[in-house]
């Protein structure tokens, strides 16, 4: 069966973004967090469309996702980069991609 496959963003990357993306603050009545609202900045396809996001990070950049590389292993298989606005990277390796394969 042929289908998307989304291997998303790099443990790194999403390390990074744990640490510096900005939180929303608490409900003030049961003190859970809401999901942080994610500007959407772009769109890539396979069989469907998917959103790109904008994360807001704690000391004003943001950082933005994008597609890094798309190969074929009985669909389309999706790896998402992660640029900061100062321009350093989260990427995945040609090794990390093709043992995902």
């Amino acid at each position: 069966m042929r289908c998307d496959q989304s291997c998303g963003l790099t443990k790194e990357a999403v390390a990074f973004l744990e640490a510096h993306e900005v939180q929303p603050d608490p409900c003030p009545c049961c003190h859970r967090t809401y999901p942080s609202p994610l500007e959407v900045i772009g769109h890539y396809n396979g069989f469907d469309e998917y959103a790109l996001f904008r994360h807001k990070l704690q000391d004003g950049r943001y950082a933005d996702e994008f597609l890094q590389s798309q190969p074929w292993s009985s669909g389309p298989v999706a790896f998402i980069g992660l640029r900061l606005s100062d321009g350093q990277e989260f990427l995945w390796t040609e090794e990390e991609i093709n043992q995902a394969l």
